[in-house]
Parts: C-alpha cells; sequence; structure tokens
C-alpha cells in the first residue's frame, strides 16, 4: 500500500465517524459534519484528490439520506410485534437460531440482496415474494413500507443491525450487530487495496447482546468476529457469575466443533451496579 494510506485513513474517519461510544445497547450512529468545498483555485496533491473524491462519494450518499434518519438514525431496528414463543412451547436453541434468522431474513431490510442473489439462481422465487415489500396486506400501508426502507437507508448508511424483541413473555432480547468499519470507508479501502493489487480486507463484525429473563435477571454479551476468530466477554448478575463460567466450557466446545469458530476462553464479569 501506498505510505499516504495512513494518512488518508486518518482523514477518512474524520469525515465518516463509522462507530460510536454509547455503552452497549442503545447505540446511536453519529451524524457526518457537512465539509465545505474548497476554493476553485487550490490545487490538490494526487493524495488530496484522493481525499477529495472520498468526501465527495461520502457527501453524495448522504445527500439521497433524508435529514432526519442522518440525525436519529440508529441502524436497522427489527422488532416484531408479538414474542417468538408462548409460554406454554419447548423451547431449544436450535428452534431459537431458527426463528431469529427468519426474523431477520423476513425484515425487509435486506430486499435488494435477495433480488440479488434470485438473479443469480440462488434461492427460489418464493423467498423474495415472502418479503413484505411484495406482501398484499402492506399494499395499502403506506407508513409500514415507508418504516422498512427507511431500515434499509440506516442499513446502508451505518452497517448496523438492531433487534429488538421478546423471546416469550417477560424474555427481553436487544442485539446490536455491527461492523467495524463503515461500509462506505470499507469499500474505498477496498478499492485502494485492488488499485495495489492486494485481496479485500478480510470484514470484522463487533456484536452486542443483552438478554433480561424472569427470576435469572440481565445478562450481557459482547462478541468481536475476525477472520473465523471469535473473542466474547459476558456480564451477569453477582450470583449467577459461577454457574455461568461452569457453562462457558460447553458453549466454547459447540462453537469449535459446530460453528467452526477459533476462540478460547471466555471471562465472566459482573454487572456493574
Amino acid at each position: 500500500m501506498s505510505s499516504i494510506t495512513p494518512l488518508l485513513d486518518t482523514l477518512v474517519h474524520q469525515v465518516a465517524k463509522q462507530r460510536s461510544t454509547v455503552e452497549l445497547l442503545p447505540r446511536h450512529t453519529l451524524p457526518v459534519a457537512p465539509i465545505q468545498a474548497a476554493a476553485s483555485t487550490t490545487e490538490f496533491s494526487q493524495a488530496g484528490q484522493q481525499v477529495a473524491r472520498l468526501i465527495s462519494l461520502i457527501q453524495s450518499f448522504q445527500q439521497q439520506i433524508p435529514q432526519q434518519h442522518l440525525n436519529h438514525g440508529a441502524g436497522g431496528l427489527i422488532k416484531p410485534d408479538t414474542p417468538l414463543f408462548q409460554t406454554s412451547q419447548k423451547l431449544d436453541v436450535l428452534t431459537l437460531m431458527s426463528r431469529l434468522q427468519t426474523l431477520v431474513k423476513d425484515s425487509g431490510v435486506f430486499y435488494e440482496a435477495l433480488l440479488a442473489r434470485w438473479a443469480a439462481d440462488k434461492i427460489p422465487f418464493l423467498q423474495v415474494r415472502q418479503q413484505p415489500q411484495n406482501l398484499g396486506q402492506f399494499q395499502a400501508n403506506a407508513p409500514q413500507i415507508q418504516k422498512i426502507l427507511s431500515q434499509q437507508l440506516e442499513v446502508l448508511n451505518s452497517g448496523m443491525l438492531r433487534m429488538d424483541t421478546e423471546l416469550w413473555p417477560q424474555a427481553h432480547l436487544q442485539w446490536l450487530v455491527q461492523p467495524d468499519v463503515n461500509p462506505l470507508v470499507q469499500r474505498w479501502r477496498d478499492q485502494q487495496r485492488k488499485q495495489q493489487g492486494e485481496p479485500p480486507e478480510p470484514p470484522a463484525w463487533t456484536s452486542e447482546l443483552k438478554l433480561s429473563l424472569p427470576n435469572v435477571g440481565e445478562i450481557r454479551a459482547q462478541m468481536r468476529f475476525e477472520q473465523k476468530r471469535l473473542t466474547m466477554q459476558l456480564q451477569c448478575a453477582e450470583l449467577l457469575v459461577p454457574s455461568l463460567q461452569q457453562a462457558t466450557s460447553r458453549l466454547i466446545a459447540r462453537l469449535r466443533v459446530g460453528a467452526g469458530v477459533e476462540i478460547d476462553e471466555i471471562p465472566v464479569k459482573r454487572l456493574p451496579q
């Protein structure tokens, strides 16, 4: 890579604030400050021209997003109206995973991605028709369609996806997933690496989970995933720490064998009062 890349990356981070500093959930992205146009008589070096093109790209993209999304957007939010399970239903991990996957897949947030996969003959058209945008009941429900569209724009702007749902009555799940690097910045970096004949940067993801359970209390998990390597930290009430520490060995074994990820120990800490 060119020696100017670290400098450009520093400037990029000032232009596009891709991460926030709010502790755990909820997390809000910061609006990008407008950049004043330079005088027409200014002469740019090659590096300066690259920065100017990048700033222009980000500003052009932001102009397509309503201002309220830039000011208040916090990533696409998936929030179903009903619990995933009823109290009388048996809860098992595989069923929970399947329902969470279906909840995200059928939310309509990734509609264009599904269209692209269907066009490439990777999925049947039935999966596309099941999206909210194509259901007849939404044809006269303009506010619902507008909500889905705003969620899509927020995901494009931040790369952040949030889920807020009841697993069953009184069991509440909040889940946040976001890339380490803003999607626009990542795209620019990959273009620079391609010009240098280098492969794209492997994506890295950060995830935070908050689970509130009756008679148990709150459990929080912080995770980071990069190139099949997972790091995780758990937090819970002090009385729950010993039993959760014992359970982490089984969790690590399942992740290694079942999901094929690399993971070491999982520290369990007491939730701050």
